[in-house]
């Protein structure tokens, strides 16, 4: 159960929306940059606030009303490629059949581009951006993960297929995967010259990617993305009190059920996704070093697998209760 849970966490194919759609989310103007089955990314003028409950109205070419779809917001940011401006993103709810046709429509009128590779791994951000090479031409790796990068150049990229080469920074380890592209869009236009965007798909050289994502974290210039951590813990914590009842009988060891699986379910998550649990585990070694957690973490001071789902938790759950869950059979 728990490792359908994880691989599950995000598994909506998306489509970037090239040039962007514009509709309306409640009373205001919006710009869709993607969009899956479950939700949708759009950029906007205005603030909104996480929670966000509306209706967004997305008109397509040849038909005579707009698809209307309940949204709410799960995540909104300033963005940084137009200042001034917002991008949040938003979970859907409407009939299969009506999403089904919305994405139809929109691949049949050109405009969707689909995003091949789910996210079923953690993304890390790289900063400063980090000079690369994609085939002959000059890139700057914006973030990176176990099976993909995004990346910024100068000119839109025309090549599928390429090599990805990058040096990581103070070390003499130096990076060449093979790599295909599988979306492009337009990141800005400053100064009469225009930046893009291409994400690209990695399935070479896993270990080597996650050594290199490793090393750039320990340099501090690689993070984990956030945003995304945020939203599968919303999930997560969903599903644990989806299915607290049917482990009713664990509470019998002092454990509520639903911290239970929430448990059980992040150290799943960091079992099937090796680069993110370096992180955590990095994470864990540095509490096991700090004597102001091994004051208030005693129960599991001494164990990194705890303390690295503890940590991952966000310090929520008593680590007594972390403790326990450790100790008893999965």
């Amino acid at each position: 159960m728990f490792e359908a849970a994880a691989r599950n966490l995000r598994t909506a194919e998306r489509y970037l929306l090239a040039p962007p759609l514009a509709a309306q989310f409640g009373s205001s103007a919006v710009s869709v940059c993607d969009i899956s089955a479950k939700g949708a990314r759009f950029r906007h003028d205005a603030p909104l606030e996480t929670g966000n409950k509306s209706v967004l109205r997305v008109p397509v070419d040849g038909r005579p009303s707009p698809f209307s779809l309940e949204a709410v917001v799960v995540w909104t940011q300033a963005d940084t490629a137009l200042p001034g401006r917002f991008v949040s993103g938003v979970r859907t709810y409407a009939a299969p059949d009506l999403v089904n046709t919305l994405l139809a429509q929109l691949h049949a009128s050109n405009r969707s581009n689909r995003i091949e590779e789910l996210r079923s791994t953690d993304r890390f951000y790289v900063v400063p951006s980090l000079e690369g090479k994609y085939g002959d031409r000059t890139v700057l790796i914006e973030d990176l993960s176990a099976r993909g990068a995004r990346i910024d150049t100068a000119e839109e990229l025309q090549t599928q297929t390429s090599t990805l080469v990058f040096n990581v920074p103070m070390t003499e380890l130096q990076v060449s995967l093979n790599a295909r592209m599988v979306w492009t869009a337009m990141k800005s236009i400053s100064g009469g010259g225009k930046r893009y965007r291409a994400g690209l798909s990695i399935t070479d050289k896993p270990e080597l990617l996650r050594l290199a994502i490793g090393t750039l974290c320990e340099q501090s210039r690689a993070s984990l993305d956030t945003k995304s951590l945020r939203l599968k813990l919303k999930i997560m914590r969903a599903r644990a009190r989806q299915f607290a009842p049917a482990v009713g009988d664990v509470e019998t060891s002092g454990i509520p059920a639903e911290q239970y699986l929430l448990i059980q379910g992040v150290r799943e998550e960091l079992r099937l996704n090796p680069e993110e649990a370096f992180h955590w585990y990095r994470r864990a070694r540095i509490s096991i070093a700090d004597p102001a957690t091994r004051a208030v973490a005693p129960p599991i001071a001494d164990h990194p697998d705890a303390l690295a789902v503890w940590e991952y938790l966000d310090r929520s759950i008593d680590p007594t209760i972390v403790g326990r869950a450790f100790a008893l059979p999965r």
